[in-house]
């Protein structure tokens, strides 16, 4: 007699069924999983500032300080993270980096990422800074290269 035959029919189809909807379900899950990861990279990528080009100043007895960014995103009413190619400058110096937490209210900035202070003889490389007192004092912060000319 052959093998087949000694089957039950309806056991075979109800498993049949049972596998293929199995299958159908994971192909699916994993379809809708990979379209909302490519969803959430386009936000991602399409991701608008809320400030296009900013630009402020800080004014202290000393010295203008005039601040500017690519981009910047309100993350409070007075707190503002400024981002890509953020430039400090005065007469006296020039400081780059790249993402910036600028407070227009207290006129303090913060930075933790790679900054370069730049002026006529000095140069510093620094993991971040800080510029308090209306611009009169610049903290650096984490690892520090000074270079003298």
């Amino acid at each position: 007699m052959n093998f087949l035959l000694t089957f039950n029919k309806t056991t075979l189809l109800i498993s049949s069924f049972f596998i293929i909807s199995i299958i159908c379900f994971f192909i699916s899950f994993t379809y809708i999983q990979a379209k909302k990861i490519a969803d959430i990279e386009i936000s991602i990528n399409n991701k608008t500032a809320d400030i296009s080009k900013p630009k402020f100043s800080i004014n202290s007895n000393k010295q203008k300080i005039s601040v500017t960014a690519n981009e910047g995103n309100f993350l409070t009413e007075n707190e503002i993270m400024l981002e890509k190619n953020v430039i400090f400058k005065s007469d006296k110096f020039k400081i780059y980096s790249d993402n910036v937490l600028f407070n227009k209210k207290s006129l303090i900035a913060s930075s933790k990422n790679k900054s370069k202070f730049v002026s006529d003889k000095t140069s510093i490389d620094s993991n971040g800074f800080d510029i308090i007192e209306n611009g009169n004092i610049i903290n650096f912060k984490g690892k520090t290269k000074l270079i003298l000319k």
